[in-house]
């Protein structure tokens, strides 16, 4: 899975470059709207587990957590029409992020960089990055936070998959989702963890997750996969609004 997903134009900030950029939001997520998934950390779990289906997908190490943002590539069924995130509903971090992210370079350093192609950026109005002397503008600094704590939790989520490898929790499933209507959609080529060796754990197991944190989100996943039901009935809202077939 990409991990820049909703990135067009990645280029480094530069204090020279960039002095006098600034950064108007439109206030929508325009950018997010062709995007099905997102990457989760692991921390967000109790948020998202009210509005999303949390699933994981890769192979090997690249196996990852997901928001499941719509059941058809490209789209994104928690947009509303005005291109606003649906109410009441939480926003991922990788969202919340957008313009900006954080490179990693081989000596584990980080470049903040940002998404030259989003229209947000001006040098007439908004948010400055660099105030008159050049230094960081409390708002990036803010935001430099915010990615830095984004990393250091999805550095956290590796080891939580890491440990449900090891556990051997994790095992492909699959999903059918049946409307009132009497439509059916299969949601495939995901992985969950697997509630029945869930509960075989012994007691060391058990209390070596939840000294670890992961307990919590173990049980987060699983309650977060009925809202599969829900996502079903979006897309098919969606599909009936533009009068495309499945």
């Amino acid at each position: 899975m990409p991990t820049l997903l909703l990135y067009k134009d990645i280029k480094a900030l530069n204090r020279d470059e960039h002095k006098g950029l600034k950064l108007k939001s439109s206030g929508d997520c325009a950018f997010a709207a062709d995007t099905h998934l997102v990457p989760l950390a692991g921390l967000e779990f109790f948020q998202a587990a009210r509005s999303y289906p949390i699933v994981f997908i890769g192979e090997g190490e690249s196996i990852s957590p997901i928001a499941l943002l719509g059941l058809q590539e490209g789209q994104n069924s928690y947009l509303q029409d005005d291109m606003q995130w649906r109410a009441n509903t939480y926003v991922p971090a990788f969202i919340r992020r957008y313009p900006f992210v954080l490179a990693q370079g081989d000596n584990d350093s980080f470049t903040v960089c940002l998404d030259e192609a989003y229209a947000g950026w001006n040098q007439e109005e908004g948010r400055e990055l660099f105030n008159a002397e050049g230094e960081n503008s409390e708002y990036l600094n803010e935001m430099i936070q915010f990615m830095q704590n984004f990393t250091v939790e999805m550095q956290r989520t590796k080891a939580f998959v890491a440990r449900l490898k090891e556990l051997e929790l994790l095992v492909p499933r699959t999903l059918k989702l049946t409307h009132n209507s009497g439509e059916n959609f299969v949601l495939r080529d995901f992985m969950a963890v697997d509630e029945d060796k869930f509960l075989k754990l012994d007691d060391e197991q058990v209390l070596s997750l939840n000294k670890d944190g992961f307990l919590g989100w173990v049980y987060a996943h699983l309650m977060s996969l009925g809202n599969a039901n829900a996502l079903f009935e979006h897309y098919l809202s969606q599909r009936n609004v533009s009068g495309t077939t499945h």
